[in-house]
């Protein structure tokens, strides 16, 4: 069997620092419901039409267990110790992937000092990561890597279109939450996304105001030239 690992800051558990993970818990975000009471009633507005759900960071907690410890004398458990803790606890969020979650990865972070526990046989560290709330796909929609693919989740799409004229096309956001997508324009193009138009010329945009909701979008085009839409599925 496979032994569990993961990548974290570019650097593996298991190939940089000869760790395999003896436990996981892989947290889920709670859902945090954004409402306001309508005046003089018993109703209440959902936020949720307008930002989509928002939800609060999650949880990643691994138990590392240093392997061939009864090799090391005192002073090499030492500076594996320091190596390990150089690694995962400066800095801020880096991308980390989980071995046992192929195809996605996380934002995370290290927050609070990691628990070290030792004796003759074995030496662990428990490491809790703050991460973003959702899962993020290793590949953007319209690039399809088929060893992957998740065909009861994932759809072929594509995301590059020339434009002359008017036309209409569909983009889905197969994510559980909203997305902005990036754009690249050559040539002239207004779009039209969930009653929103912009009008873009030759360039590349990352903060747009056009957002993609779940599901099914129907997007108009007007112009001339080729537009790409960037966007990447999350979930959780």
């Amino acid at each position: 069997m496979d032994e569990r690992f993961i990548n974290f800051d570019s650097k593996s558990s298991l190939a940089d620092f000869n760790c395999v993970i003896s436990e996981a818990n892989v947290g889920l975000p709670e859902k945090s419901k954004t409402r306001i009471q309508i005046p003089n009633t018993s109703l209440y507005y959902d936020y949720a039409k307008i930002f989509g759900d928002v939800y609060s960071e999650r949880t990643l907690e691994y138990t590392f267990l240093i392997c061939g410890i009864n090799a090391l004398d005192t002073v090499e458990l030492e500076h594996r110790k320091g190596m390990i803790a150089n690694w995962l606890i400066p800095g801020s969020q880096h991308l980390l992937q989980d071995s046992a979650i192929p195809g996605y990865y996380f934002k995370a972070e290290v927050q609070s000092a990691p628990e070290y526990t030792d004796n003759i046989d074995y030496a662990f560290f428990k490491v809790s990561f703050i991460c973003y709330p959702f899962r993020i796909r290793n590949f953007e929609e319209g690039e399809d890597v088929w060893d992957t693919f998740d065909f009861d989740n994932d759809v072929a799409q594509d995301t590059s279109f020339s434009v002359s004229g008017d036309q209409q096309i569909l983009l889905i956001n197969t994510g559980v939450t909203v997305l902005s997508p990036g754009i690249n324009v050559t040539g002239s193009v207004t779009i039209t996304m969930n009653n929103e138009t912009k009008p873009f010329s030759t360039g590349s945009y990352t903060d747009t105001g056009l957002v993609l909701e779940r599901g099914e979008n129907v997007v108009a085009l007007n112009g001339n030239g080729t537009v790409k839409f960037h966007f990447t599925k999350e979930v959780i």
